[in-house]
């Protein structure tokens, strides 16, 4: 594939610098859909910029030049998931972005239903991060209808997806040593038919989490290996799927495997507090069970937990997406910050309110000390951009966010961003 970058006059509006950023990392990358105003989620008016394209941001760090640790190449990918639209491979130097949705083009104004009239997606591109400052598009790989969700086993050895394409709603991909796919391994098939929304590895690399849309359940299945390879050979269901609220979003693991996280949108139910459930899953046997939930911002998408596994970040999106005329628009949202206790408790310490529209993904670095959230956009007028924002944890007893006077602007549709440890 060609490899193309936006052009220098783009970097150097796009990128806000300061010798005062806090974020221990090798890099960022992050990924705009840049065909769709967030207020297209509510209304399907399009207001694309003739000429701007779908970018993956690339972020040196330290900083250190300006301009120079910046760099986008245009790849297709969508803001119309559960925020797991790329992984990162620290093994392979690798960034894979899915496209749940394709490109739409610049003469295109509204869409009548944003569900059904987005273009159709069904491809992943690879991205050669090994020099996080020079990004470059590799190849794509078709998937299979609309891909919803993937991540990455700890090792590196196996993608696993979600596609909305019937017989292909659950896929475990083999990896090369280069990280090139090399091998099926399909959705058991005495799982019971559905759509399957979302997908998380677990830490020990024998188990992965899924949930069920339609019924609103989620469930764990076992990596069966073949003995002399070690290599996946089938996957099976582990237990019985537990049912978890309303609108179940994107879930992860903590880092030590003990609980898994996630959180319950509650979208259709008004001016509606989300929830973050936390699930105990039985490794050993059949029975898996929710022991603790807490409320937080309206509209929980993203979130993250630290290294420790002790704290928990939720990026609130409330009602910015909305239409700026709109009697009901937030013009802040938020994040929650909460404590999870060695038994699975959650214990909530404050919400942080911020200017921002739709902030979907958030990650810890390193040493779990700071933070980094995207913002979809801003309420401004003119030119628009998207960003990533920083803060800092303060941690102890009494945990607390403490935001930096740092931010970066990139292309609008800013909606998903990744660590380079």
């Amino acid at each position: 594939m060609k490899k193309i970058f936006v052009p220098l006059f783009l970097l150097v509006s796009i990128t806000s610098f300061s010798q005062n950023l806090s974020f221990d990392a090798k890099g960022i990358v992050a990924i705009s859909d840049a065909d769709m105003a967030a207020s297209a989620f509510a209304n399907g008016k399009i207001y694309k910029e003739k000429g701007i394209k779908d970018a993956f941001t690339s972020i040196k760090l330290p900083l250190e030049k300006s301009y120079d640790e910046v760099r986008s190449v245009i790849v297709s990918n969508s803001a119309a998931n559960h925020t797991k639209a790329m992984v990162v491979s620290n093994t392979h130097h690798l960034a894979y972005v899915v496209d749940t949705r394709g490109m739409l083009a610049d003469n295109v104004a509204e869409l009548k239903n944003i569900n059904e009239d987005l273009p159709a997606g069904g491809f992943i591109t690879v991205i050669d991060i090994a020099d996080v400052a020079h990004p470059k598009v590799l190849y794509k790989f078709p998937t299979g209808k609309n891909p919803i969700g993937i991540d990455i086993s700890p090792k590196g050895e196996y993608l696993v997806l979600c596609t909305e394409e019937e017989g292909k709603e659950l896929q475990v991909l083999e990896l090369d040593p280069s990280g090139k796919p090399v091998r099926i391994i399909h959705r058991p098939q005495g799982l019971p038919a559905g759509k399957i929304s979302d997908v998380s590895w677990h830490p020990n690399d024998n188990f992965i989490a899924f949930t069920f849309e339609d019924t609103k359940e989620v469930g764990l299945l076992k990596t069966t290996r073949d003995g002399p390879t070690n290599k996946i050979v089938r996957l099976e269901l582990q237990g019985k799927p537990v049912k978890i609220g309303t609108t179940p979003g994107a879930g992860q693991f903590t880092p030590d495997g003990k609980f898994y996280v996630i959180p319950d949108l509650k979208r259709g139910q008004g001016d509606v507090e989300g929830e973050i459930f936390v699930i105990k899953f039985n490794l050993e046997g059949t029975e898996h069970f929710p022991i603790s939930k807490a409320k937080v911002g309206q509209n929980p998408e993203g979130f993250a937990i630290s290294p420790d596994g002790s704290l928990i970040v939720v990026a609130n999106i409330k009602r910015t997406f909305l239409n700026w005329e709109s009697a009901d628009l937030s013009r802040k949202a938020s994040l929650s910050l909460l404590k999870l206790t060695p038994d699975g408790s959650l214990v909530n310490h404050g919400e942080y309110e911020f200017e921002g529209i739709l902030p979907k993904s958030v990650e810890f670095d390193r040493s779990g000390k700071n933070i980094a959230v995207t913002v979809y956009d801003y309420f401004n007028y003119g030119k628009h951009f998207g960003g990533i924002e920083f803060w800092k944890v303060n941690q102890g007893a009494k945990p607390s966010l403490q935001k930096q006077d740092f931010k970066m602007f990139l292309t609008r549709g800013c909606h998903s961003l990744r660590v380079v440890k």
